[in-house]
């Protein structure tokens, strides 16, 4: 079990010009369970063949070669609607292997008086929040996280999920930890509640994408080839954060739209790209749907992708992606402008109203 407290958040780490901080505890762990796992071989493949290229451009995208990793995966669910119960007979994560689990994750006020892990599991039934390998990998360190695994949660997204997403973040001491979120109809090959997690060593250019406030702690991404709303952690505290995105992602979902969501650390909004100034900055992005089994294209536009890094999965693509043809891909999925505009000002008017009954309460 990896158990934590507030104490060992660390909110603030270096930016990319600067050096390495040492792993956190939480680094440590993962990193440890993680290279255990592919010493014994319970992953699919090794990943001594992934080659990286910095693409020519703005934006200088991270192209990535994992071919294995469109080969040599699970064969995805075909998923139909953005809200699609779960289904306990087909694939889930109850039915992995128990050496594709690495270790139990749970804050201190999860556990009872504090107690140890064999004497609580003897007085409650606790729930079950894993950390998994992920069995094919995009990269170092990549991980699902299911919550409360035996509870049988469809893939979306709920405040747990967000607050529980968010403090893993903030337990790394990495600067290039990611955390991301596919919604169903958005690349997400299984309908059971998870996160994926893992390292690069690589900015990306979502990092320090300009952004204009919409409203409230509300901003939108500017300059960036898929549409998208943008938060930070920085001027305010976690739980309000957890509130603000869970009220925009619930909107997302019940107007039955795609989205995809990113974790990073990042520069304050409007600060330079190499401030020292640097907080979490997440980033949502509804979008169009993608019905049916997800096809082993040469590049789908799921989260790691739109956030700039690019997994190739053939071999001349690779070679040849440039940053115009990843403008493209990434384009094709946006919302259109003016469907953009009218969620927009929905958010607006979601979120100004809730603002306005915080004052009147206080």
């Amino acid at each position: 079990m990896f158990s934590y407290s507030a104490s060992d958040f660390i909110y603030c780490v270096p930016g990319w010009n600067d050096g390495d901080a040492n792993h956190s505890k939480f680094d440590k762990a993962l990193m440890s369970a993680w290279d255990i796992s592919m010493e014994k071989g319970h992953f699919r493949y090794s990943l001594e063949d992934l080659k990286t290229r910095i693409l020519p451009g703005t934006k200088q995208y991270v192209a990535q070669l994992n071919i294995k990793r469109g080969t040599d995966r699970r064969k995805p669910q075909s998923i139909m609607n953005l809200i699609q119960p779960y289904n306990p007979q087909l694939f889930n994560f109850t039915k992995i292997k128990e050496e594709e689990i690495m270790f139990d994750f749970c804050s201190d006020g999860d556990i009872p008086n504090g107690e140890p892990e064999e004497v609580v599991n003897k007085k409650v039934k606790r729930q079950r929040n894993i950390m998994v390998i992920n069995v094919s990998p995009l990269g170092y360190g990549h991980c699902l996280f299911i919550p409360d695994v035996d509870a049988g949660i469809p893939q979306m997204i709920t405040e747990e999920l967000l607050r529980q997403s968010l403090e893993m973040l903030l337990l790394s001491s990495h600067r290039g930890f990611r955390v991301g979120f596919n919604s169903l109809c958005a690349f997400a090959s299984v309908n059971h509640q998870h996160i994926h997690v893992y390292y690069t060593d690589y900015e990306l250019y979502i990092e320090y994408a300009t952004v204009k406030e919409v409203c409230h702690n509300c901003y939108e991404l500017l300059d960036t080839p898929t549409r998208g709303f943008a938060f930070q952690l920085h001027g305010q505290d976690i739980s309000s954060l957890v509130k603000t995105v869970f009220r925009v992602a619930s909107h997302l979902q019940v107007k039955n739209i795609a989205h995809n969501l990113f974790l990073t650390r990042a520069p304050v909004f409007g600060a330079e790209r190499s401030s020292k100034d640097r907080t979490v900055r997440v980033i949502l992005w509804p979008r169009k749907s993608v019905y049916g089994s997800k096809t082993e294209d040469v590049c789908n536009a799921a989260v790691v992708e739109l956030s700039g890094q690019l997994v190739m999965k053939a071999a001349e693509a690779y070679k040849t992606i440039t940053e115009e043809k990843v403008d493209q891909l990434l384009a094709e999925v946006s919302m259109d402008e003016d469907d953009f505009n009218n969620l927009k000002d929905s958010v607006k008017d979601l979120l100004s109203t809730d603002k306005e009954m915080e004052q009147s309460v206080s």
